[in-house]
């Protein structure tokens, strides 16, 4: 999955180009379609948990983080992988954040877009 400027996808924009955190509510997400699909890629908002994420989500950002800038230095090759990413991978197997959201409780399943249809009608 990669996250895309919707400005070069779609050459609508002139001008300066929006910086990597500004694509996250802006830009589209191209995502490799699933093996049953004729089509090779697909299009697709970013999530919102992108801007917003839950404690869980955070919890886990700050791991990786500090795997990642716990590893910085190392170099060469482990396991086939770039040393710092085979010690992240390491230090992530396994590793669930204490206040993660149970499948159920996910928000994307209760409301899938930012805002919904009423709130929008409200915003008329």
């Amino acid at each position: 999955m990669a996250l895309l400027r919707g400005s070069v996808v779609f050459a609508a924009a002139l001008g300066a180009m929006p910086s990597r955190p500004a694509i996250a509510t802006t830009g589209v997400q191209l995502c490799k379609a699933p093996w049953w699909s004729k089509k090779p890629f697909y299009l697709r908002n970013p999530p919102y948990t992108i801007l917003s994420p839950h404690k869980g989500q955070i919890e886990t950002r700050v791991k990786f983080g500090e795997l990642a800038s716990g590893a910085k230095g190392t170099r060469g090759f482990k396991e086939g992988l770039p040393a710092v990413a085979a010690e992240v991978r390491k230090g992530m197997k396994g590793f669930k954040a204490p206040s993660r959201l149970a499948p159920e409780e996910y928000p994307s399943r209760a409301r899938r877009t930012v805002h919904t249809l009423e709130e929008l009608k409200a915003m008329l």
